[in-house]
């Protein structure tokens, strides 16, 4: 765990304590909050827990399967701090960016449905190819399959897998190792064009001369973490389709949305609102000196505040692998 200057080092105290996100095991630190490092599939995090809502966050009962499935696969942020909705305690540790329950669960990205879990596992399977059709290993013991898959337990990840191999996604070669079949190849081509697993994002902002250089910025931050950004005024819409049709199709299209309230723009509000109303991630956005007049409901919520096209583009970059990738 790094040091930084809100831990007072002095009256710290180290004890072993049940980690009420995952379940498991973890050593805290007492300072000013319960710290302690979480190492799940290889990817560690800090965790930073509100003393308050400890004992409250235990009783929601949160599902440990989706929390160490979110930090297997590198949603969850880097430095937590963990608190309820209710709390006052709203002055996180240096660097660290809020998690606030039971809320983060309820708006994060990840399958939920029988199909949306059958097409992340075999998609996850198709991507560990280094060449179409290799014949690859499968332990199911690994937290590296299992939990990245959002399965409960392996038990789960095996009925999973033999839901491919009746689909026809898959065939196994030998009890350890299987191979993604011709047919399980169309599938993937087809489930990756698809908004949750494609590689297309959908931007709303205020198009204008003033913020040419953002879009820049937006479109340069996506092109190198290898996502296609869908502008609507850039878009060839065929002709009996209209602008709202080509916004609403872009949103489905796409993975994730970025939405950029500088200038208030209530195009932005409505986009934004519908890209979450579809589960899809929503990274928000807003020039420095005007935020202050974005919209009360919308400030509360986790921003990019940035000064020049510079610091957006480096930001976002950071935002979108940490969060999206």
């Amino acid at each position: 765990m790094k040091i930084y200057s809100d831990k007072k080092l002095y009256f710290m105290i180290q004890k072993k304590m049940q980690c009420p996100l995952t379940g498991r095991e973890v050593t805290r630190i007492e300072g000013d909050t319960v710290s302690y490092d979480l190492t799940i599939a290889g990817n560690t995090v800090e965790i930073f827990l509100c003393r308050g809502c400890g004992d409250n966050i235990r009783k929601l009962n949160l599902p440990h399967h989706i929390i160490s499935g979110l930090i297997a696969n590198k949603i969850f942020p880097e430095r937590a701090f963990v608190r309820l909705k209710k709390c006052n305690n709203i002055h996180p540790p240096i660097d660290s960016e809020s998690v606030v329950l039971p809320e983060f669960i309820e708006t994060a990205v990840y399958p939920k449905t029988p199909k949306e879990k059958m097409e992340h596992f075999f998609l996850d399977l198709f991507k560990r190819q280094n060449i179409d059709g290799e014949v690859q290993e499968l332990n199911f013991t690994g937290e590296d399959i299992w939990i990245k898959n959002y399965f409960k337990n392996q038990n789960e990840c095996e009925f999973y897998f033999e839901g491919l191999k009746e689909n026809g996604w898959i065939k196994q070669i030998d009890k350890y190792t299987f191979q993604v079949t011709h047919f399980g190849l169309n599938v993937a081509v087809e489930l990756q064009s698809e908004g949750s697993n494609s590689n297309k994002c959908f931007i709303a902002m205020a198009f204008n001369t003033e913020t040419k250089e953002y879009r820049e910025a937006i479109k340069r931050a996506l092109n190198k973490t290898e996502f296609k950004p869908i502008i609507i005024d850039e878009e060839h819409l065929a002709s009996d389709k209209t602008i709202p049709d080509g916004i609403l199709a872009g949103i489905k299209q796409s993975k994730f949305c970025i939405a950029d309230f500088t200038y208030n723009i209530a195009g932005v509000y409505f986009e934004s609102g519908f890209a979450l109303g579809l589960g899809k991630p929503v990274i928000y956005l807003c020039r420095e000196k005007e935020f202050p007049g974005v919209h009360f409901d919308v400030k509360q919520l986790q921003h990019i505040i940035y000064k020049d096209a510079a610091e957006l583009e480096k930001r976002l970059i950071e935002k979108i692998d940490a969060w999206i990738k």
